[in-house]
C-alpha cells in the first residue's frame, strides 16, 4: 500500500511539472505574440514614415548626454522645404557617441509634423524593430519547447 501512494504522489509531481511547464510556455506564447503585434506596429510605422517622408540635409549641432547613463543623444537642425528650421533630438542614444558635431546627414520628416523628424538610417529606422523581433523569436521558441516538453512529459 505504501508503495502504490509513492507511485501516485511521484505520478502527481510529474503531473504538476507538466502543468507548470505548459502554463509557463502560455505566458510566453502571450508575451511573444504582444512583442510580435508591437514589432509589426514599429515596422508598419517606419515604413508610412518613409513613403511619405520629405529629405532635408541636416547638421548634427550637438551631442546630449543621454541622462544617468553614459550614451549620447544627437540634436540636429535643418531646413523644411517651406524653409522653417526645425531642432529636434533623436529618440535613441548611443555609447560611444554615433555622431560629432557638425556632421551631416539625411532627416527624414513629415510635411505635416516636422519636428518629429528621424535620422535616415539603419539604427534609428530599423534596430528598435530587429530588436522586437529577436525577442519574439526567442519567447515563441521558448513556449514551443516548453509546451512540447509538458505534452511529451
Amino acid at each position: 500500500m505504501g508503495e502504490s501512494r509513492r507511485k501516485q504522489k511521484v505520478g502527481g509531481l510529474a503531473q504538476d511539472g507538466r502543468l507548470l511547464f505548459w502554463r509557463i510556455g502560455c505566458v510566453f506564447g502571450i508575451v511573444a505574440v504582444i512583442l510580435a503585434t508591437a514589432c509589426y506596429f514599429t515596422y508598419s510605422h517606419n515604413r508610412k514614415l518613409l513613403a511619405r517622408a520629405e529629405r532635408a540635409a541636416g547638421t548634427v549641432v550637438e551631442m546630449r548626454h543621454g541622462g544617468g547613463d553614459s550614451t549620447y543623444r544627437p540634436v540636429v537642425s535643418f531646413r523644411t522645404a517651406q524653409g522653417q528650421a526645425v531642432t529636434f533630438m533623436t529618440s535613441w542614444s548611443t555609447s560611444p557617441p554615433a555622431y560629432r558635431r557638425g556632421d551631416q546627414v539625411t532627416v527624414l520628416y513629415d510635411a505635416a509634423a516636422p519636428d518629429k523628424a528621424e535620422i535616415e538610417g539603419f539604427l534609428s529606422l530599423w534596430l528598435g524593430t530587429l530588436i522586437l523581433a529577436g525577442l519574439v523569436t526567442v519567447f515563441g521558441l521558448l513556449s514551443a519547447i516548453l509546451m512540447i516538453v509538458a505534452k511529451r512529459g
